[in-house]
């Protein structure tokens, strides 16, 4: 399999599995492997940006708490300030400005590496609320507590943790606080529950938004990469298309249309450059008996091999070789005087002719042959036209005809 055709099957298999997955849904957040790494490295200074400009003003409101701790837990205040301020905050400050100054690859090679710091950070604030709990003798304690369900709205809904990545989180959190009231001396018991299903609360509606607010993110992402390979799969059917208004189906050479248009941006280059412009028209002698006599199926493969002789004869890396009109072929061959354009064209008479091709109706000979018109001018001559020179080469082959046939002849 080629490599143009092993690229096609792999776009459609790419097509189909991400049309699956928007008809069948993915209820367990996590695409084929290769997709998902797609996926979570997409768009990463975005989420970079967003992680840094959440994760100051988190940092920040993380700080302010410093006034519950004031109120609530007044016994302990300046272990929290140490905490907070001391610890965390420079922490927290030197992690934002690292992944700041090396931009987004280090999201691109490992793309988990956000969710791991927002886990982390996360963590790290809840174990200080229960350390600053575990410690504290004062009454109004048990309204910290709150703190708890702040930090899982951090990891779920601020720094939107991919789902899996915030059920672990919020597991964890409220793992933290249990333990923590668990080990607390004069809990009081009747707040046990109040106070732990305030937190499973948040989690359960936090964890609710999360999943749907990945749920969504990635639907739009399926949806884009459906747009993005239909896009794909629309530009080149339009490119083949063109491709193929401007090439002869039979013989693969370029058409009459294609030549025009190349002519005409040559000869503006070569009259700008002060440079020869070379034309060979070639006719395939006696055609029409030839199909009369061997059928249209075998003259079709007559002009194909004449085709493939004539584009393999000619040399240079400009010249172009188009099929004009039935059994009318022409070339053009930049930057080439008339001595090198007869040259070729002489070329091309015995190439056609070595094949050996049986022809039994030509009264020339036996195989089949062509005649050739060659024509040269210097594009910045004045009065000189495309038209005139293809005109001059045409009259150089009806020569070529009317001296016998299977042979060259110039103007």
């Amino acid at each position: 399999m080629s490599t143009a055709s092993a690229s096609i099957e792999l776009d459609r298999l790419r097509m189909n599995q991400v049309q699956d997955l928007l008809n069948l849904g993915f209820r367990w957040m996590k695409f084929p492997a290769a997709l998902e790494n797609e996926f979570l490295s997409q768009d990463p200074q975005q989420r970079l940006r967003h992680f840094i400009i959440s994760g100051l003003i988190s940092l920040v409101v993380y700080d302010g708490f410093l006034v519950a701790d004031y109120l609530l837990i007044p016994d302990v205040f300046s272990i929290a300030v140490q905490l907070r301020l001391l610890i965390f905050t420079p922490v927290a400050l030197l992690a934002l400005l690292v992944l700041w100054l090396k931009g987004d690859k280090p999201l691109t090679q490992h793309p988990v590496l956000l969710d791991s710091a927002v886990v982390i950070s996360g963590l790290f604030a809840a174990a200080t609320l229960a350390y600053a709990l575990s410690i504290t003798r004062s009454p109004l304690s048990d309204f910290y507590h709150a703190g708890f369900a702040v930090v899982v709205m951090y990891g779920n809904l601020v720094q939107r943790l991919r789902f899996w990545s915030a059920l672990g989180f919020s597991l964890a959190v409220l793992a933290i606080q249990v333990v923590g009231i668990w080990v607390l001396p004069n809990f009081n018991p009747r707040l046990v529950w109040p106070i732990c299903s305030l937190t499973a609360a948040t989690v359960a509606f936090s964890l609710c938004a999360n999943y749907v607010m990945e749920r969504d993110k990635r639907r739009r992402y399926l949806l884009s990469e459906r747009e993005r390979e239909l896009v794909k799969a629309l530009s080149e059917v339009n490119l083949k298309l063109q491709q193929l208004s401007r090439v002869d189906v039979l013989t693969g050479l370029f058409n009459r249309r294609h030549f025009q248009e190349y002519l005409q941006d040559l000869w503006q280059r070569a009259k700008h450059g002060g440079t020869e412009v070379a034309i060979i028209m070639m006719d395939v002698d006696y055609f029409k008996p030839y199909n009369d006599h061997y059928g249209h199926p075998a003259g079709d493969e007559c002009l194909r091999q004449v085709a493939s002789v004539m584009q393999n004869s000619l040399r240079k890396p400009g010249d172009m070789v188009a099929r004009y009109g039935g059994e009318e072929f022409i070339a053009v061959l930049p930057d080439t005087s008339l001595a090198l354009a007869l040259q070729a064209a002489e070329r091309l008479r015995n190439a056609v002719e070595s094949m050996a091709m049986a022809h039994g109706a030509s009264p020339t000979l036996p195989v089949v042959t062509v005649s050739l018109g060659v024509a040269c001018c210097n594009a910045a001559m004045p009065g000189a036209t495309p038209d005139s020179l293809i005109s001059r080469a045409d009259r150089a082959l009806y020569d070529a005809k009317h001296q016998g046939r299977n042979r060259v002849c110039s103007i």
